[in-house]
């Protein structure tokens, strides 16, 4: 049974024990995993300094199409690295970016390998300028 808290959207298996069962395959459990990687600075971690990417701070200093398309690809090495319970879907990822409103998008389409369900992680950053 998966619990989904709708205040924090945060998803956990209550009735699985990952450490003793096995890995959990679900969207929710997946997204949190992915928003983990993502939201997580490079040695951030004491006892894995290499996990994360910290795209909160990469994603506003995008200058250009090119660098946007950098850090699409930063972010994907670092999700393949990290999870691989998903295929992503690169040639639909995406970054959309509302300058006047301080608003960056990034989209995020992969499919679960073990179910084949696919699914979209979105996450919107907004700049503190």
């Amino acid at each position: 049974m998966v619990s989904y808290n709708f205040k924090e959207k945060w998803a956990y298996d209550i009735a699985k024990n990952p450490i003793n069962t096995g890995e959990i395959w679900d969207v929710n459990v997946i997204d949190q995993s992915i928003e983990m990687i993502l939201g997580t600075l490079i040695g951030e971690r004491l006892f894995n300094t290499s996990f994360g990417y910290g795209l909160q701070y990469r994603i506003f200093n995008i200058a250009s199409p090119e660098e946007a398309e950098n850090i699409l690809d930063e972010v994907a090495q670092a999700i393949k690295k990290w999870e691989d319970r998903i295929v992503l879907i690169e040639s639909q990822m995406k970054i959309i970016a509302d300058v006047d409103q301080h608003v960056v998008v990034i989209v995020i389409p992969y499919m679960i390998k073990r179910t084949g369900i696919r699914s979209i992680f979105k996450k919107k950053l907004t700049s503190n300028e």
